[in-house]
Parts: C-alpha cells; sequence; structure tokens
C-alpha cells in the first residue's frame, strides 16, 4: 500500500502473463461514459463521494469514469463493471474500491510516501526525497534525512538488469543523480516506485500497464510520474492490475465474478503479507482493509458481502474488528454472505433421459435374503472399470502449471524457485505462506539478492569494478566484471559496490592495501628498528637492523 516503504519490506511482483492491447488509451479519452449497464450508471459520483469523501486529484470521479470508459473500449471481451447481473456489477464495484482506498491512503496518496512524501515541484518537474521511516515525519510529510547520498540515489524499484529489449523486460533504469540546486532530491520521473490505486511499483511493471494503457513502451518508461498526475492513468493502472494480474488461476475480477469472493482480490493484491496476516501492523492493515469494503458494499447497496474464505485468517480477523478498526462492518453482522460460487444461468449440463447413475442391480422382487452374496467381494487393487463417480465438467488443471502447485524456495539444494511439485512437506502443509504463482513472485520474495539467477537471467557486465570480498582470485583486489563476473548482489546495487575506474574502487574498499590492489611494486623500506602491525598475524613485529 501506500506506506509501503514504511511497513513493507518486499514487493509482491504484480505481472500478468496476458497478451497487451494495442489500443491507447489516449486515443480513446474522448468516448463518452458508457452508460449501457454498470460501472458510473450504479456509481454515480454521490455515491462516490460517500464512500470517498476525502478523495483528492488525480482520484477523481470524472478521472474514474472516463479510465472505466477507456478500458471496456480497448477490452470488448474483458469489460470491468459491465459483466454479469447489476447486483454482481454493484459487487465488483465495492470490492474494487474497497482494495482501492485501502492502498492509495483512502485516495489521497498518488505516490509512495517513504520515496515522494516529501516532494517539491521545481520549474514543472517533480523532484522527491526519499526517505528511511524513521526520518519521516507523517504529520508534515517532511523527511529530516534524505537516502540520497554521493549524489546519487539507487532506486529500489529498479532491476537494472532488465531493459525493453531483454525478455523479459522492464524499463531502463539505474541510479538517479540528484538535483544540483535541491540538496537531497531526486527527479520523480526517473523512479518507479508505487503510484496510482493499486500503487504500481518497479520497472518491469511499468513497461506491461504503459504497454497495456498506452500501446507503448516509451509512455510510462520515459516519465512513470504520469500515473501520479493523469487521473485516467491513476486509475487506469489499477484497473489494468484488477483485470489482468493472475494469482491461484484468475484475476480479481474473476474472483468476484466467478467465485463471489471479496477474500480472492485481497489474496491477489497483498496475499503474501494479509492472507493470513501477521501480528501489528498488518493486522490492522486487513481491518481497515475491510472497513473501505464494507463502506464501500453498504453504499453499493449490495445484497450481502461477498465471501472472505480464500483469504486465510480474513473472515476471523471481521469477526474482532467489527467493534473497532472495522465498525463499518457491523451493519452486515448477521446477513448470510453471497455464495462462494455465483449461480449460472441455467444447469451445468443438460439434463439427461434416464438416470444419472443407472442401477448397479436389478429392483429386487422379494425381501433380501442373508445369504452370501453372488458377486465376487471388491479386490484390494483398483480396477480399470468405470470410475464410481462421474467425472466433473471441468479438466483437472495441468499439474505443469504455475497455479496448480505454484512456485516454492529450494533453500537446500539449488537456491532458486522451483515449481516441481515437490515441496517440502512443511511448505505443502502451508501453501498460503509459502506457494506462489509466478517465478518472478517467489524469486523477488525469497532471493531478491540474486534475482537474476533464480529467474535464469544471464547478467551483462556493467564494464565497472567491484571488492574481490569472495576471494574469487587470490589478493586484495579489485575486479573488472567483464573480466571476472560480480556478485549478483553488488550489480543490482552499483551505487554500492560498483566502481567506473580501479582507482577509485581501491581508494573505497582496500586503502589500507592501496598498493597491492592497484598492483604497484614497491621497494621494501630499509629496517628501521621500529615496530609494526603485521595483520596477517594478528602480532606486532620489530623490523630489526641487520
Amino acid at each position: 500500500d501506500f506506506r509501503r516503504g514504511q511497513k513493507k519490506k518486499y514487493i509482491e511482483s504484480k505481472r500478468t502473463t496476458m497478451k497487451y492491447t494495442t489500443l491507447s488509451l489516449i486515443s480513446v479519452l474522448g468516448l463518452p461514459i458508457m452508460t449501457s449497464a454498470g460501472g458510473c450508471t450504479l456509481l454515480t459520483e454521490t455515491i462516490f463521494n460517500t464512500i470517498a469523501p476525502s478523495a483528492a486529484a488525480p482520484y477523481t470521479y470524472n478521472g474514474f469514469c472516463t479510465a472505466i470508459s477507456a478500458w471496456n473500449a480497448a477490452n470488448p471481451t474483458n469489460q470491468i463493471f459491465e459483466e454479469g447481473t447489476e447486483m454482481q456489477q454493484k459487487h465488483e464495484i465495492a470490492a474494487f474500491l474497497g482494495n482501492t482506498l485501502h492502498e492509495s491512503g483512502e485516495f489521497q496518496a498518488a505516490r509512495e510516501y517513504m520515496q515522494c512524501g516529501d516532494n517539491i515541484v521545481v520549474g514543472g518537474q517533480v523532484l522527491c526525497k526519499p526517505c528511511a521511516s524513521a526520518n519521516f515525519d507523517w504529520t508534515s510529510k517532511t523527511c529530516s534525512i534524505s537516502l540520497v547520498t554521493g549524489g546519487s540515489y539507487t532506486d529500489p524499484y529498479c532491476n537494472s538488469a532488465l531493459t525493453p529489449s531483454t525478455d523479459p523486460d522492464g524499463c531502463a533504469c539505474g541510479p538517479v543523480a540528484e538535483d544540483g540546486s535541491n540538496s537531497g532530491y531526486v527527479p520523480a520521473s526517473e523512479l518507479f516506485f508505487g503510484r496510482g490505486a493499486i500503487q504500481t511499483s518497479w520497472n518491469y511493471n511499468y513497461i506491461d500497464v504503459s504497454l497495456a494503457l498506452t500501446g507503448s513502451a516509451d509512455t510510462f518508461c520515459t516519465d512513470p510520474d504520469l500515473i501520479a498526475t493523469n487521473e485516467s492513468y491513476a486509475w487506469g493502472a489499477a484497473i489494468y492490475f484488477w483485470m489482468s494480474h493472475v494469482k491461484n488461476g484468475k484475476t480479481s475480477h474473476d474472483s468476484v465474478l466467478t467465485d463471489a469472493s471479496f477474500g480472492g482480490t485481497v489474496d491477489n493484491i497483498n496475499g503474501g503479507l494479509e492472507c493470513p496476516a501477521s501480528a501489528g501492523y498488518f493486522t490492522d492493515a486487513v481491518s481497515y482493509r475491510l472497513n473501505h469494503y464494507c463502506t464501500a458494499a453498504t453504499a453499493m447497496s449490495v445484497d450481502s458481502l461477498l465471501s472472505l474464505d480464500e483469504c486465510s485468517g480474513l473472515s476471523t480477523i471481521m469477526s474482532s474488528c467489527v467493534s473497532g478498526l472495522c465498525s463499518a462492518c457491523n451493519a452486515w453482522v448477521g446477513v448470510t454472505p453471497a455464495p462462494t460460487n455465483a449461480p449460472t444461468n441455467g444447469p451445468t449440463n443438460a439434463p439427461t433421459n434416464a438416470p444419472t447413475n443407472a442401477p448397479t442391480s436389478p429392483v429386487p422382487t422379494q425381501k433380501p435374503t442373508t445369504a452370501a452374496p453372488t458377486t465376487p467381494l471388491p479386490t484390494h487393487k483398483p480396477t480399470t472399470a468405470a470410475p464410481t463417480t462421474p467425472p466433473t465438467s471441468k479438466p483437472t488443471l495441468d499439474p505443469a502449471s504455475n497455479f496448480v502447485v505454484g512456485y516454492y524456495p529450494d533453500w537446500e539444494v539449488d537456491n532458486i524457485c522451483k515449481n516441481d511439485g515437490a515441496p517440502p512437506p512443511y511448505m505443502a502443509n502451508n501453501q498460503v505462506g509459502w506457494m506462489l504463482s509466478s517465478l518472478e513472485e517467489c524469486c523477488t520474495k525469497y532471493f531478491s539478492w540474486k534475482l537474476n539467477a533464480c529467474m535464469g537471467i544471464t547478467a551483462t557486465p556493467l564494464g565497472m569494478y567491484y571488492p574481490n570480498w569472495q576471494q574469487q582470485v587470490q589478493g586484495n583486489i579489485c575486479l573488472f566484471d567483464e573480466d571476472v563476473m560480480a556478485p549478483e548482489y553488488m550489480m543490482l546495487n552499483p551505487a554500492l559496490y560498483m566502481h567506473s575506474t580501479k582507482e577509485s574502487c581501491c581508494t573505497k574498499f582496500y586503502n589500507w592495501d592501496y598498493n597491492t590492489c592497484m598492483g604497484i611494486v614497491t621497494t621494501p623500506a630499509p629496517p628501521s628498528n621500529k615496530w609494526y602491525v603485521n595483520f596477517d598475524t594478528s602480532r606486532c613485529v620489530k623490523a630489526c637492523l641487520v
């Protein structure tokens, strides 16, 4: 959520494998708001203001309606707030607003606070002062000590190995130079922190959203801050995530229309931290999310709340927070939840002319006797006969599907994420806590320090020097990464570890043995009959006169 920099120490990757539409959002901004059904026909501006009385730009009602129209015009077979019955459309609006109210700080946080809560506008350009939570004043939204050091800032949401030409791709990114006239500030247009109603973050997500909403990778790669300043993009990026991000085989849109589940939407958005929620902040966060949802559900006049079951622990938290942080849910206590599976328009299978299961033996004409049966007893091994239960109407998902078994961290053998269907028993027995739906999510969560290796991405040398701490070759020296590849954690944080020259690297990391690092051969000083420290033996030695 918008406080991610303060409370969240990992980012759940929000990517999708769906194809992108090529119809530009900009090209349809002039279209009238859809009024045939759902959308802003059901959510009037009066209802919106009731649900979100504190909403501020870019989270305007008109921007919301424009973004809906734009998405539905570009995606005629994947409509938001326009599919299903009118009651299902109300349910989806309530679930969407309940989640986005929480993610965006009640529609007041256009940008993630820790990265750009303290910002200034100079010459039309937004400058951000990145901050640690301990140095951020939540009342004034100011930062006392900037994270910008040495004239630059390393964007924590930049995977510099991914570019528009790699596969997978990402917006080009790297260390961001400090603004020359404003100490501690860097341009917002070069950072990929959370923005918008579902806080789009990371350079690889920005390129996806840019392609989906504008048809071009350049739009948000060139200026990611458009999602914080353009009201249609602020809502549109959230709609894209809602309609496209797949977890456990379904999107948030699917969870509402197919499973009648609010819990499924929470799991999709932030299940790694909230389903179940750990103690403290995340328990409160779930309570606030529920309160926003119940507020929206009441305003939308739905017939009941959606199911909470698909987010582990959600029902338990609701039962304990109705008298406190989620008091808006009091209105729904005792109301029967919506069914887990939404009803269909007709029977799943057309009725047959005969019973589903034919009788296994003729109807007896006489009272059964106690004699032994004439048919042999069943064997202990299964036969090849037809199954005793009829097949389901839908095939079981392919075991190789990412969403059947999921990815898990293999810490014992290969130190990578796997989806081979054979996680350790403690992970298999707690899939919500350990299993993730995509390789990227798993690698980001469990192996962020070696993300490229985990994802099978071959790192590209940066043409820089780094300290030989792992003793890839012997000696206190700096190595050139085109000769010997640097450890991935250094390549992912070049501002901390990588240097453009050998001299600067040796000065930074081996100033106590600079000559050795630089390969400078020196003539030993003549004996002085004085004492000096021998670090190799941890002893003081005397340079005796001969």
